[in-house]
């Protein structure tokens, strides 16, 4: 189990980054009372709010710069490949 830790953690990191950043996901996940970050980044492109929008894309740019920093560190920069 010890040595899964870091893979299954790393696995996580990377699901959550796909997650945060897919708008399909993200409209399964939204209610009337909560809004997701990818949502309402759209909604605010159709009301024609740029300023807004570009906010929220910079903050989805940021957590996204962070989980991958985070995966990273996890995975202690070792040579991945597909």
């Amino acid at each position: 189990m010890p040595m899964m830790a870091a893979g299954l953690i790393s696995g996580a990191i990377l699901s959550w980054v796909t997650m945060i950043s897919e708008l399909s996901t993200a409209i399964l996940l939204y209610v009337g009372r909560t809004k997701t970050l990818t949502v309402e980044i759209y909604t605010q492109i159709i009301r024609g709010n740029y300023g807004i929008a570009a906010a929220l894309s910079t903050i989805l740019a940021i957590l996204t710069i962070i989980s991958l920093l985070i995966f990273n560190k996890v995975s202690k920069g070792d040579d991945l490949s597909m």
